[in-house]
């Protein structure tokens, strides 16, 4: 059988062949008579471009490539085409860069951006060129922060469209106000509008529907009620981090880092002392109030510590704290500042006790609730986008289940499965809200080596249903 298949592909090379393949390797751009009497450049033959290996490959089945990679001029044009394309690349990792501040660093730009443009009216409206314009696309930036995420929607955006920034943070909203005033008390008819609200983003179903007015018309942005299922948003944009300001300011206390007061609190102002000190516990009061047991739940439910109990026992044993230096001290008494594993030295301890007194402190996993199970399904059209950034295993568990069970129970088949599947297993229950687009997107190494603060977040994006 294997002589028998020699022989039919050294029947096929033939001299008549093999002087076609000469000819067009000799005359290169000179024009070769075609059967129907008119002539065309070689370059232009059908030719199948290969390496040497795939020759080989397809030689062995009898197939005769007439061209190899020297002789091919179209190469040098593929390979500026391939260059271009890089430099393109790069245009769009540069234009990431361009929504970078001092304040903050916003993470996965055009991943986050694309996705939100990715709802039903904006496919609608790129498919229709047409469409009419006064048909406004309303966008919701929960966590607004320094107003990256936000400068780069509205730089896609067109007349007419409406971006709502959503901040509980006075300093964040004061900040992204100055950054994006070019966009604000207008009346659209030029360029997207941005309006900055004083919220927190589980809130939103109260503000956007009773407080939020057009500057110029002073008509509501969302005409109607929002609490029967027929939401006027066309995508919620929610990033669970920390802003880098927030970080980097040792007088708010989230930053192990740098010495400060032993705060936390997201809503903190320090333009208003007295209104800052009636806004709830701060992670002082946490540390000297609570005993062992809760400050041990608290460590190992919010922020996955392996070693609460002995954590625990070393804060009580340092009270009172009033800085943040005062807490590093109590974590340094009982862990090691280097390990070989890094989760158990000193930088990751500290890091996971922050960020629990921190989800605490501003009762996030609460509002991540309201937000997810009650704001977001009533908020968002038929259609919408809804896209969130997580940073830690709870915000990533509660989003990934809201988006594909609809609830935030731990099971996903609750005892009443049984009866909401018909006979052959589909679920015939309730509608659920969410439809998972895609899977969960990481930043890219590129990414995280200009922005080391991407390197735990994780990207999720479901549709309304």
């Amino acid at each position: 059988m294997r002589s028998t298949r020699r022989h039919r592909h050294q029947s096929t090379i033939t001299p008549t062949f093999l002087s076609l393949q000469y000819l067009l390797l000799t005359t290169s751009r000179n024009p070769i008579p075609a059967a129907n009497g008119f002539s065309f450049p070689s370059h232009h033959l059908p030719i199948h471009h290969h390496n040497h290996q795939t020759q080989h490959r397809h030689g062995t089945k009898g197939r005769l490539y007439l061209s190899t990679t020297s002789n091919i001029p179209s190469n040098h044009h593929d390979n500026h085409h391939h260059r271009d394309q890089e430099n393109n690349d790069d245009a769009v990792t540069n234009d990431d860069d361009t929504f970078a501040t001092t304040y903050h660093a916003p993470v996965m730009v055009k991943e986050c951006i694309d996705a939100l443009l990715d709802c039903q009216r904006g496919r609608m409206r790129r498919q229709d060129q047409h469409q009419d314009q006064q048909q406004p696309l309303v966008f919701v930036d929960g966590t607004l922060g320094g107003g990256g995420h936000s400068a780069a929607l509205l730089a896609r955006l067109g007349p007419h469209d409406i971006v709502l920034g959503c901040d509980v943070d006075p300093n964040a909203l004061d900040t992204a106000t100055t950054r994006l005033s070019r966009f604000m008390n207008h009346d659209g008819t030029e360029m997207p509008l941005f309006i900055p609200v004083e919220c927190n983003f589980g809130d939103l179903v109260t503000v956007l529907s009773t407080t939020v007015t057009h500057p110029h018309t002073q008509e509501p942005i969302l005409k109607g009620s929002t609490n029967d299922g027929g939401g006027q948003v066309d995508g919620i944009l929610l990033d669970f981090g920390v802003s880098s300001h927030q970080i980097d300011e040792p007088d708010r206390g989230f930053s192990f880092m740098k010495d400060g007061p032993l705060d936390m609190r997201m809503s903190g102002n320090h333009r208003h002392k007295q209104q800052q000190q009636q806004q709830g516990l701060s992670a002082a009061d946490i540390c000297n109030e609570f005993d062992e047991t809760e400050l041990q739940r608290i460590f190992s439910k919010y922020g996955d510590e392996p070693r609460a109990k002995t954590l625990a026992k070393a804060i009580v044993k340092h009270r009172p704290l009033s800085t943040t230096g005062q807490l590093v001290e109590a974590i340094a008494s009982v862990t090691p500042a280097y390990a070989k594993n890094k989760r158990n030295g000193q930088t990751a301890t500290c890091a996971r006790i922050f960020q629990s007194l921190r989800i605490v402190v501003n009762n996030e996993d609460g509002v991540l609730e309201r937000v997810l199970s009650e704001a977001c399904p009533t908020v968002l059209r038929p259609g919408g986008r809804l896209v969130c950034l997580s940073y830690h295993s709870m915000e990533d568990r509660a989003t990934k289940r809201i988006m594909r069970d609809g609830t935030l129970q731990t099971k996903r088949r609750p005892s009443s499965w049984e009866d909401q599947t018909d006979m052959y297993g589909n679920y015939v229950g309730p509608p659920k809200p969410f439809r998972p687009v895609g899977k969960a997107i990481k930043a890219t190494a590129e990414e995280v080596d200009r922005n080391p603060r991407a390197r735990s977040a994780v990207l999720r994006i479901a549709e309304r249903l």
